[in-house]
C-alpha cells in the first residue's frame, strides 16, 4: 500500500503545468509582456479589402465577383445587388497577386505591415485620398495530436492562439500525455519544417512568446506516457506469460497435493 501511494504522488506531480509560476517576477512577466502578431504565411488565405471615403473609389482594387442581381432585401423586400469577394492565396514565394498593383510580396509581414506596403503602394500613386486596407486570416488553424480527449484541426476567430488555447479546444490532455515533453512542428517561411520540444510544466514557457503563442498551421503532438506504453506491453505480452506461469504453478500445486495424499 505505501508503495502504492508513493507511486500515486509521483505520477500527480506529472499532471499539472507551468509548475512554480508564481516565482516568475512581476519585472519578468512584464518584459515578455507583448502583443502577439501573427506572420503571414506561404498557402495562408487572406481577405484584403480597400475601401476609401468616396464610394467606388478604390472598386478597382477590390477583386470581386460580377454582381448578383435580384436579391432580395429582407427588410423591404426590394431587389438590389451584391458582390462576394475573392479571398488570396499567398503562393510559396510570399507573394499575392493583386489587382493595379500586380504581385505584391506580403510573405513574413504582420498584417499591419502588409496593411501599410499596400497602402504606399496605393496612395498617393493611384488615389487622391487615403484609402483603408484591410486584412484578415481566413484559415487561421493549428492541429492537435496524440494523447488529447479529441484530436483534430482547430480554427482560431481572432488570429491568435496559444499552446494552452490548442490543447483546451483539444479537450486537453488525458492523464497519460507528457506535458514535459510536446513536440511542436512549426513551418517556417521557406518551407523548412522544425521540431521543437516543449516542458508545458517549466513556468519560463510563459516568458517565451514564440513558443506560447502559436503560428498558423502548427502540430502539436503530445506523446503517451511511459506507464500507460508498459501498461499495453504488460497487456498483451508479460498477461499471456502470466497466464502460462500461473496455469504451470496450479498445476504443480495439485500434483503436488495429490502426492502426499497418495503418500498417506
Amino acid at each position: 500500500m505505501f508503495i502504492a501511494l508513493i507511486s500515486s504522488c509521483s505520477a500527480y506531480r506529472k499532471i499539472p503545468y507551468v509548475k512554480g509560476a508564481e516565482s516568475l517576477s512581476r519585472e519578468q512577466l512584464e518584459k515578455a509582456a507583448t502583443v502577439y502578431e501573427a506572420r503571414i504565411m506561404p498557402k495562408d488565405v487572406l481577405s484584403i479589402s480597400v475601401t476609401s471615403e468616396t464610394p467606388g473609389a478604390a472598386a478597382d482594387f477590390n477583386l470581386s465577383f460580377p454582381y448578383k442581381t435580384g436579391v432580395l432585401n429582407p427588410v423591404t423586400s426590394e431587389s438590389f445587388a451584391s458582390k462576394e469577394e475573392f479571398t488570396y492565396i499567398v503562393d510559396a514565394e510570399g507573394y499575392v497577386n493583386f489587382p493595379i498593383l500586380g504581385r505584391v510580396k506580403v510573405g513574413g509581414l504582420t498584417k499591419n505591415d502588409a496593411e501599410a506596403l499596400i497602402f504606399s503602394q496605393i496612395y498617393p500613386a493611384y488615389l487622391t485620398e487615403k484609402p483603408f486596407i484591410d486584412i484578415r486570416f481566413l484559415d487561421f488553424s493549428v492541429t492537435v495530436l496524440g494523447e488529447v480527449v479529441k484530436p483534430g484541426i482547430y480554427k482560431s476567430e481572432n488570429e491568435q492562439m496559444s499552446i494552452f488555447d490548442a490543447l483546451a479546444a483539444a479537450g486537453d490532455m488525458t492523464i497519460y500525455g507528457r506535458r514535459d515533453n510536446v513536440l511542436l512542428m512549426r513551418t517556417a517561411e521557406n518551407g523548412e519544417l522544425h521540431p521543437i520540444r516543449i516542458n508545458l510544466q517549466d513556468p519560463n514557457i510563459l516568458l517565451d512568446k514564440n513558443l506560447f503563442y502559436l503560428q498558423q498551421h502548427d502540430k502539436i503532438y503530445v506523446e503517451t506516457s511511459r506507464s500507460k506504453a508498459n501498461s499495453r506491453s504488460f497487456g498483451v505480452t508479460e498477461s499471456a506469460g502470466l497466464s502460462i506461469v500461473s496455469l504451470l504453478v496450479s498445476i504443480a500445486s495439485v500434483l503436488t497435493y495429490y502426492s502426499i495424499y497418495r503418500s498417506k
